[in-house]
């Protein structure tokens, strides 16, 4: 194993937003193709691909392998600049901060960065549930830089009503239930840890929840969400804030069954990473995807059974060796 390096740093966006990036790389020979990851719905990138705890880092693992690895926070996350908005108590009503079409800028920052940076032709992307379909959409947008992407846990909207994201759901509009209820969920949102609890316990099908998780990486991620918000500590308990644009997002696709981009525009090598206990990627919303990928250079989509949302941070023999090997073979 390589010694893997790290670098934190700032780069700014056309529309002049300062985003925050993490470089994971080989100390040594880094000349297979260098990879953006982009975080999920609430939660910000290093929480997701960089834990201090074995196994706990996806960008180590790339890096180990002669990636370059940039882990991205979208606007309004993490070490990213927040909108002034995020200082002053959540609005009702207010418009969602940070949709995903904004985000598509943070990454075309990123992927512009990272080529310059290694002298490449283009960059793969890795997201996680909506930042998988932002990555896909950024490879709709700039095909000409984006040679693969891996959609881990995403949602496209082109398929049935999402069993439990729908019209009539927590996330619809009492009133007008084809809407996201901007009444409950405001412009942002603090989020306690017990989200996390709750939903990646809730998602083990087992009673010995440590038997399917080290507790070490639970505890870790814990720290890690409240170590990238500096505000976390205004709450006792503390807690940590997330913009819901890609909430908003997330219901347009679940709730109103509508796509954010066209699948069509996609001409790069595409893989899909779903879960059998994961109840955020659907199968037949993927299968919608894969119906649309008519231009795709390569589709690989995977369904990984006896599995959780939680694969890439579950013990190695439950899907996480599996999906990195998968992974391996797809990006070489």
């Amino acid at each position: 194993m390589p010694e893997i390096l790290r670098k934190d740093f700032h780069i700014t966006t056309r529309d002049g937003v300062k985003v925050g990036v993490r470089e994971v790389r080989p100390d040594g020979p880094a000349d297979r193709v260098p990879i953006i990851l982009l975080h999920g719905t609430r939660i910000p990138g290093l929480s997701e691909f960089d834990l201090p705890v074995p196994n706990g880092s996806l960008s180590a693992d790339l890096a180990a392998k002669g990636h370059v690895t940039y882990i991205l926070d979208a606007r309004g996350f993490g070490r990213s600049d927040r909108p002034a908005e995020m200082e002053e108590p959540p609005v009702p009503y207010a418009k969602s901060l940070s949709r995903s079409i904004e985000i598509t800028r943070d990454v075309e920052a990123a992927v512009d960065h990272i080529l310059a940076a290694t002298g490449q032709d283009k960059a793969a992307l890795f997201g996680w549930g909506v930042g998988g379909t932002i990555c896909c959409m950024a490879a709709a947008l700039w095909p000409e830089k984006i040679s693969h992407v891996i959609g881990y846990m995403m949602i496209y909207g082109g398929a049935g009503t999402h069993p439990f994201i729908n019209a009539g759901s927590k996330w619809s509009d009492p009133d007008h239930p084809e809407r996201f209820n901007k009444k409950d969920f405001g412009n942002y949102a603090w989020n306690s840890l017990e989200l996390l609890d709750y939903h990646w316990n809730n998602h083990i099908p087992i009673e010995d929840k440590n038997a399917w998780r080290d507790p070490a990486m639970f505890q870790a991620f814990r720290q890690a969400l409240i170590d990238n918000d500096p505000r976390s500590h205004d709450y006792d308990p503390p807690m940590y804030r997330s913009p819901n644009g890609m909430l908003e997002d997330l219901f347009t696709m679940g709730g109103r069954r509508e796509t954010l981009f066209s699948a069509t525009q996609i001409y790069c090598k595409v893989m899909i990473v779903g879960a059998e206990f994961d109840d955020l990627c659907q199968a037949d919303d993927m299968e919608a995807f894969v119906d649309d990928l008519v231009n795709a250079e390569e589709v690989v989509n995977w369904r990984q059974p006896n599995t959780t949302h939680y694969i890439l941070l579950d013990r190695p023999e439950r899907g996480r060796n599996d999906m990195l090997a998968r992974m391996d073979q797809f990006l070489t």
